[in-house]
């Protein structure tokens, strides 16, 4: 069968070679496609080492808090009577019961002056025009007062001052009073008014007496309380923090009966700084797993199938978390001793972790600085070797903190995995860049060969058509002759 034959009649030869060009530039360009698909797994490989470095960056951060020493000293306050007293406690408070009274509650000072004869609260008044002073412990202000200013023009200006002193205006029968409360608590928050120069404002208020006693209606008072019989313990605040280090008292109201307060282990933050530990590693391995995954069935691998160096990562962590951890105080020195142990899934392959909250809190009841020390934190007296001595690391958090930051630092190990990952696919993007350029010269090289021959063959056809025309022209002469 000729050529022409299998061809569109489309092109002034008759015949269209638009096929067999595409057909031999895309046989020419079958390394391009190649190198295409090799620049997209290396962008699936890049990207997840990149998500395996997020995940192991996060496993990392997990271990500040297993390394912290407060989060295994935690402890929990309780009030027999939180009407009169409530209670909260911090890391490392004693642990113990303390019988409290409050004999006394804390108050703030309020001066007040004697009844203002106005209608309204900006009406004029018979105050004269001067100066008079407010200092509250290192705080001092200066309140100007213009003649027969009003009593909101008054509370105005000592609240603008912000002394620590808080100003109001009380409606009363024939008028008004003033009300000034002192910010805080407590005698040292008491506030001392005085005259400025020859200014009255603060007599012809009747803030101060014509003795210049100043008038009080509640006088400052500290708290006064007093704990396992030890008296005269005293605060400025309601809220006592110095009595016991650690220990926080909040003063609700006045009694002479005995509040018990217990202080007790809480082991709540370490708990849940452990669980966020498994969980995150749990994340990471399966994470892993499916990295290198085959599926024989389907025929499918993951992005990191049989790499060599995550198969590395996988069981350096398997083999940390599952090998003595050099415990300092040798209670325990493996994490299944507290309720850590490796999943049954998949018969174990998986490499996850199941936490046995049970066992673990068995384990703190038992020897709590031991539990600390096996993650890796200070108690008991015990300080875990960090990796930063020269000897070997100590606890869970020491050993795979000095295990993993190496890999996960900025300019890390998997920093420059990735850094070489960039690099090749740079390098494939060039030499698809510059392969490219080859197609294309090569498509309109073949074009033009297919354009030429084209002219050619048209060229032919119009002489084969004139020579027919020839022929039929003799025949036709032919033909007449005869008749």
């Amino acid at each position: 069968m000729s050529i022409g034959s299998n061809l569109s009649l489309a092109g002034l030869s008759g015949y269209d070679f638009s096929g067999i060009v595409d057909a031999m530039v895309n046989n020419y360009s079958r390394p391009l496609v190649k190198m295409q698909q090799q620049q997209s797994n290396l962008q699936l490989k890049k990207d997840a080492w990149r998500d395996v470095n997020t995940r192991l960056s996060s496993l990392e951060n997990t271990l500040t808090k297993l390394r912290d020493s407060s989060v295994w000293a935690g402890t929990k306050a309780t009030s027999s009577n939180s009407e009169v007293l409530t209670v909260s406690s911090t890391a490392g408070t004693s642990q113990g019961t303390y019988n409290i009274k409050v004999l006394q509650m804390a108050v703030a000072q309020t001066a007040v002056s004697e009844t203002i004869a106005v209608p309204d609260l900006t009406e004029a008044s018979t105050v004269s025009k001067g100066s008079f002073s407010i200092t509250v412990g290192d705080k001092e202000a200066t309140i100007e007062v213009k003649a027969g200013a009003s009593l909101d023009d008054i509370v105005k200006a000592i609240n603008n001052s912000k002394v620590g002193v808080t100003a109001s205006a009380v409606k009363v029968e024939g008028g008004y009073k003033l009300a000034l409360l002192s910010a805080e608590t407590g005698v040292q928050n008491a506030a001392v008014f005085a005259e400025v120069g020859e200014g009255t404002v603060l007599h012809d208020l009747g803030i101060l007496r014509e003795d210049g006693s100043l008038n009080i209606s509640q006088a400052a008072q500290d708290a006064l309380i007093e704990i396992n019989g030890i008296t005269e313990i005293t605060s400025p605040s309601n809220e006592i923090t110095s009595a016991v280090p650690g220990l926080t008292l909040t003063l609700n109201s006045e009694t002479d009966t005995k509040v018990t307060v217990k202080v007790t282990a809480d082991y709540s933050a370490a708990e849940a700084a452990v669980k966020s530990f498994v969980d995150q590693y749990n994340s990471v391995m399966s994470f892993i797993e499916n990295k290198l995954s085959y599926n024989k069935d389907l025929g499918t691998k993951g992005d990191l199938y049989a790499d060599p160096v995550l198969q590395g990562i996988q069981n350096r962590l398997r083999s940390i978390v599952g090998s003595g951890l050099n415990s300092p105080s040798g209670s325990f020195n493996l994490l299944a001793d507290v309720g850590i142990s490796t999943s049954g899934d998949n018969f174990g392959k998986s490499a996850t972790l199941t936490f046995d909250t049970a066992k673990f809190r068995e384990a703190l009841a038992e020897d709590p600085a031991g539990v600390a020390n096996l993650f890796g934190a200070s108690a008991g007296g015990v300080d875990p070797n960090r990796g930063t001595t020269g000897g070997s690391p100590e606890g869970l958090a020491n050993i795979l903190y000095e295990y993993l930051h190496p890999l996960v630092m900025y300019g890390g190990t998997l920093a420059k995995t990735s850094d070489n990952y960039d690099q090749q696919i740079t390098d494939i993007k060039d030499r698809i860049a510059d392969f490219s350029r080859r197609v294309e010269t090569y498509a309109e090289n073949v074009r033009l060969r297919f354009v030429a021959l084209e002219s050619q063959l048209a060229a032919i056809s119009s002489q084969g058509q004139w020579l027919q025309m020839q022929i039929d022209s003799l025949n036709a002469f032919y033909n007449s002759n005869k008749k």
